[in-house]
This record gives structure tokens, C-alpha cells and sequence, in this order.
């Protein structure tokens, strides 16, 4: 059985942007472990979080620690699951 082979630009090219947004989602992910670390070891500045309503003020600077943390933490779940999805996405590419 004779079949003809043709290489896809389309799908080479959607195949290498995808490659290169997983290595930035990586960097991210790094990037966003390698701040937490600095948050861990208190060398970030202190953050200010405060709420002003109904003239009633929350501060909330004696736990700023875990704060950044929690905040910092919020890139690096998002970039783990975008190398997920971009990974489920390049198999579903690969297949056609």
C-alpha cells in the first residue's frame, strides 16, 4: 500500500510554539519557587496588607511572611498546569 508522506508546516510550527511555551511555564515555575525561597528566608521587604471599609482598618502586616508566600505560590500552580495543558495538547497534535 502506497502512502504519500507530507510534512505539515502548520503542525511543525504549532509543535515548536508549543515546546517554547512549556520551557517559559518552566522558567516561571522557577522563577516563582525561587521567590517563595527569598520570602521563606525573609529577604523580601515587608508588605503592607490592609483593608479599609465601613471605617473599620485590617492590618495585616504581622503575617506578611506567609502572605507573599501565598501570593507567590499563585504563578507557579498556574504555570504547572499550563505545561500540563500544553503537554495534553501537543500529544492531540501529534496524533493527527
Amino acid at each position: 500500500m502506497n502512502t504519500l508522506n507530507t510534512l505539515d508546516p502548520a503542525k511543525g510550527l504549532a509543535h515548536v510554539a508549543i515546546r517554547v511555551f512549556q520551557v517559559l511555564s518552566v522558567l516561571i515555575l522557577c522563577l516563582s519557587v525561587y521567590l517563595i525561597y527569598l520570602s521563606y528566608l525573609d529577604l523580601l521587604p515587608e508588605w503592607e496588607v490592609s483593608n479599609h471599609y465601613s471605617g473599620h482598618d485590617d492590618n495585616w502586616s504581622s503575617n506578611s511572611n506567609t502572605w507573599q508566600m501565598l501570593v507567590l505560590a499563585v504563578p507557579g500552580i498556574i504555570a504547572i498546569a499550563f505545561f500540563f495543558l500544553l503537554g495534553y495538547l501537543g500529544k492531540v497534535i501529534q496524533k493527527e
